[in-house]
């Protein structure tokens, strides 16, 4: 439903083109599961297996009975009716998402519903995730059409889901999913001001972006998300041509021929005579047209604005709270900025004063007496679908953070007017929502508020006196601000139930301010508790947000949209001036009705049904096997293809591919099974590879030199052998995040049968070839000993590593600060024909350079390796005990532009300042767009030894150069690439060097 279903909703597509099964089992996948300890139930419906956790029951009936009432009006205006699915309601997480995929085929519904009214609107969290969801599911179903189903039944789930998303953009996708969650519930995001918030304002504030830059994104400039953009073109069309059907001729047109480049343009313009573009410009310009008018004939609230701007790079000051001080504390974010906490004094100066770690937004702050709470996640540091939302608090006066709570499931903080007691809404595993009260120092629950009817509880805020909570109360009949007695917990009203979106409410003296949409554009209003009188206190052109006030009662704080962000600014708090309330009928600037009438005027969600459909058990083992894709598909370093069997369980437990895989390169194939189990603590990893090899290593020259000539030989050399091997191991990824800096631990250890048979090269059949020939005597070789000759190869591959990094801002390119580490330790402890040892570490740090984006960056490394001298006993050129010695690939990274042997000794360090040089933002037709032109420039050094009996050999290397790379959109393609150039200068010794630079998608 939400911003996970590109990353995980898109798998299919992923994994075809990035991520593949590898014999390096060390590099596969961390698998998104639960803990074995969670007991798994189902419902069969007719057209729905419904799964979840015990104690989720309850839930997991009227999810069932929800699905199979949307299942045949959802599916009319996209012409197709899906075969049976699988829906997991994940209820360890403290994530609210959801998504659909296609490897293998089901939906995931995370059911921790989110706290920001902004979002959710008047629905229920899990009925938000049924309309929207079996859309997408849908969707799918219709895309299996003409080509591509010819695709899904000869290549499997994840090549029809590649070629559908390559036949339709990201945005038609949550654009259509948005739009039928708004025609068929009583709320929805087509329905929400804000949701369109800043695509509204660039409009007005003359910003129409050409489409590729609209959809694709932009470094210079905020763009709202495709959801946005797609709900407007989506509704826009239907529109139009008052045609329901009308995008499902589109997509179907497109989906018939998915590998004719720009289908759905084509198509588009098949069924409207517009292509794309067309239709985006179209639609900006009714769009900005139905903005205006909303606005024509208001007079705009005066107001002083708090905040200083230094620079015009889009930045939100959000969620003032006043201080006793006088200052106000703000959470800052932006394009260029990651979330933090900083103070806005009298003048108008910020000052930064605290980083927070990995917010869990709620859509509100809060704050007294010095200190400040809000809610952030925790993770189950090897389950990965375990989460936690806990709440933690700063007091400024003591300089100090914590965290009140731990494995908890708490959304929303406020802190008590006297600083020692927290608000927050719980939401326990079962669904049940609740009001919590923290002491703020102590973390200790000091009472639970319980909530019978199990409404929807949100943005909870403490009266003046201390005695009371007002929040939000949502359920099938609308939403509400009531009030809460702490004392007795006797619930009252402060505004009548409604499908008005209200929220933020926000309580002083014998008023509560609140946001409210009234108009078709968001402001402060504020209601008389006593009276129940209601006023708009602001009028705002683009929308009026998240009102405090300040200690003395004087000011009011809110925030204003801008063109370049979310303002602080401020109003006296007088009442003589707030204007009565007059409900308005018409919202002119929203985009909503006409889809309603389309789809026959139904509110879906009041007519499910209530049947009660029979529980029985889920045992993960029954679905282990789980083909769900077959055929080709190529690796992320697009030098190798695949052809093969793709399974995995659809609780992620156990990935398998068997399968053929074709090496560009070498031009050999090789047979491997590839096995990931997950469903335990340590990931369980078994691979066997089946191959013949064949390795190019160029020509050599050999330097021979008799008593009377000196010449020199050119042999074109090749190495080819047949290859078994068998590998096992255990690794135990562990993620540790608890603060601003992403952080993650990995540990393992593989052990491995290598067995080489026919070995051959088309110089000598040895893996030691003679470079100098004197007087028919060898005097030097070449030494091959990354390959095993004849024999047997046993052995062990220890590895650790683990990261530690600032969270980025759009704009940055790396961490500002961070380090990374890993070590690798191989060995043959295990005997066979072969003896060899290495021993790689090298660490990784980041610093800020000297301007904001710019990153000072390096690495400091060190290998160990054993290489053992090789000599010739006679002139037949063959190398004595040339299977006692194997040297494992080099695990370090070495200097740019240079050759380097192998040594027993190497250590090597880098020193790297990257920076941003441009934002283009310029489109070469529909094949290429160009976001971001970056730099960096680098010095490199390595110094390597090996000591051998006879002598000692060292050699020092060195290099600098620059690199150019282009961060790019390729054929309208939403994840981003990036390509560019590097010229490499050798110090030591003297080269030269320019290399094209092929890099990877960035999602």
């Amino acid at each position: 439903m939400f911003k996970l279903f590109w990353r995980l909703g898109v798998a299919g597509l992923m994994l075809s083109v990035v991520v593949g099964p590898t014999a390096l089992a060390q590099s596969s996948l961390v698998l998104e599961t639960n803990a074995p300890s969670v007991k798994w139930y189902q419902l069969n419906t007719p057209n729905f297996r419904v799964l979840y956790p015990t104690g989720f029951e309850a839930q997991a009936q009227r999810v069932a009975n929800t699905l199979e009432t949307v299942r045949d009006p959802e599916s009319k205006t996209m012409g197709a009716s899906p075969k049976k699915i699988s829906i997991i309601l994940q209820n360890q997480s403290s994530l609210s998402n959801g998504f659909v995929t296609m490897a293998p085929r089901r939906s995931e519904f995370y059911t921790m519903p989110t706290q920001d009214y902004t979002f959710i609107g008047t629905n229920d969290w899990l009925n938000n995730l049924v309309t929207h969801e079996y859309r997408h599911i849908v969707q799918f179903q219709r895309s299996i059409t003409g080509f591509n189903k010819l695709v899904y039944y000869a290549l499997g789930q994840q090549a029809a889901a590649g070629f559908a998303f390559a036949a339709a953009p990201q945005w038609f996708w949550e654009g259509d999913a948005v739009a039928t969650e708004t025609a068929f519930t009583e709320s929805g995001r087509g329905r929400i001001q804000k949701f369109d918030l800043l695509f509204r304002t660039n409009l007005m504030e003359g910003r129409t972006f050409n489409y590729h830059k609209q959809y694709l994104r932009s470094y210079k400039d905020n763009i709202p998300d495709h959801y946005v953009l797609g709900y407007n073109m989506v509704a826009h069309l239907r529109k139009k041509t008052g045609d329901p059907m009308i995008w499902e001729k589109v997509v179907g047109r497109s989906w018939d021929v998915p590998f004719i480049p720009f289908a759905f343009s084509n198509a588009l313009k098949k069924e409207t005579g517009m292509y794309v573009t067309d239709l985006y410009r179209d639609m900006a310009a009714q769009r900005k047209k139905d903005y205006e008018e909303a606005v024509a004939n208001l007079q705009f609230s005066p107001f002083e604005r708090l905040n200083v701007r230094g620079s015009t790079a889009y930045t939100d000051y959000l969620y003032p709270q006043a201080l006793s001080d006088g200052s106000v504390v703000v959470n800052k974010s932006g394009i260029g900025d990651i979330d933090q906490l900083v103070f806005i004094a009298n003048k108008g100066k910020v000052e930064r004063k605290f980083v927070q770690g990995m917010v869990n937004g709620a859509g509100m702050l809060s704050a007294s007496q010095q200190r400040v709470v809000w809610n952030e996640f925790r993770y189950d540091a090897r389950w990965l679908v375990h989460n936690y939302s806990v709440v933690r608090g700063y007091d400024f006066a003591a300089k100090k953070a914590h965290v009140l709570s731990g494995r908890s499931r708490y959304s929303a903080a406020a802190i008590s007017p006297d600083g020692k007691l927290v608000a927050t809404i719980e939401t326990t595993n079962d669904y049940k929502i609740r009001l919590v009260i923290l002491d703020f120092a102590s973390g200790t629950v000091l009472q639970t508020i319980e909530n019978p009817s199990n409404e929807l509880l949100a943005m909870p805020r403490w009266t003046d006196d201390g005695k009371g909570i007002v929040l939000l109360r949502t359920s099938g009949e609308g939403k509400t601000i009531s009030r809460i007695e702490l004392s007795s917990g006797t619930v009252s009203e402060i505004l009548p139930r409604s499908l008005e979106n209200v929220g933020y409410p926000v309580p002083f003296g014998d008023y509560v301010l609140f946001n409210a949409p009234a108009g078709g554009i968001d402001n402060v209003h504020a209601v008389n508790v006593r009276t129940h009188q209601r006023f708009q206190v602001t009028t705002s052109r683009y929308g009026a947000y998240n009102p405090s006030v300040s200690p003395d009662g004087k000011i009011i704080y809110y925030n204003d949209q801008t063109r370049n962000g979310m303002d602080v600014v401020w109003i006296p708090f007088d009442t003589t001036i707030w204007k009565s309330y007059t409900p308005e009928v018409s919202t002119p600037n929203l985009n909503y009705e006409h889809l309603v009438e389309q789809e026959g005027s139904r509110n879906i969600l009041k007519e499910v049904t209530s049947n009660t459909y029979t529980p029985q058990r889920y045992r993960r083992i029954s679905g282990m096997i789980n083909p769900h894709s077959w055929g080709p598909y190529f690796t992320n370093s697009l030098t190798r293809v695949d052809i093969g069997i793709a399974s995995r369980d659809i609780m992620s437990t156990t990935n398998i591919f068997g399968g053929y895989e074709f090496d560009l390169n070498e031009r050999t194939g090789l047979w491997k099974v590839n096995l990931s189990y997950q469903g335990i603590g340590p990931i369980i990893d078994f691979n066997v590879i089946w191959a013949d090899r064949s390795v190019h290593e160029g020509t050599l020259t050999t330097k021979v030199t008799n008593a009377d000539s000196t010449t020199y030989m050119n042999q074109d050399l090749v190495f080819k052998w047949n290859e078994r091997t068998v590998e096992t191991g255990l690794r135990l990824p562990l993620l540790t995040t608890v603060s601003k800096f992403h952080s993650q631990f990995e540990i393992g250890n593989y052990v491995g049968l290598t067995h080489v048979t026919d070995f051959s090269n088309t110089i000598n059949n040895s893996r030691v070839i003679p470079s100098v020939i004197t007087d028919g005597k060898v005097q030097g070789v070449y030494t091959f000993f990354s390959y095993p000759a004849n024999g047997n190869l046993y052995y062990n591959h220890f590895y650790t590593s683990a990261y530690y990094l600032l969270k980025r801002s759009r704009r940055d390119i790396n961490s500002k600060w961070g380090m990374e580490f890993y070590l690798d330790v191989f060995g043959t402890p295990y005997g066979g024909d072969y003896t060899g040892s290495q021993t790689s570490l090298y660490g990784i740090g980041y610093v800020p350079g000297l301007f904001k984006h710019h990153s000072l960056w390096g690495y400091l490394a060190y290998q160990k390796s054993q290489i053992d001298q090789l000599y010739y006993t006679d002139t037949t050129q063959t190398a004595v005990a040339d299977n006692m010695s194997y040297q494992f690939r080099n695990q370090i990274p070495l200097p740019r532009g240079q050759s380097l042997p192998r040594f027993k000794n190497m250590t090597s360090m880098s020193v790297n300042y990257t920076m941003p040089i441009w934002y283009p933002d310029v489109a070469v037709g529909p094949l290429v767009n160009f976001q971001r032109l970056r730099a960096n420039v680098f010095f490199d050094y390595a110094q390597g030894s090996s000591a051998f009996a006879n002598s000692t050999v060292s050699q020092k290397y060195s290099s600098v150069g620059g690199e150019l790379k282009l961060d790019l959109n390729v054929m309208r393609f939403l994840p981003q690439f990036n390509v560019g150039i590097r010229y490499s200068y050798g110090i030591s010794p003297r080269t030269t060097l320019f290399e094209i630079l092929i890099g990877s998608f960035n999602f």
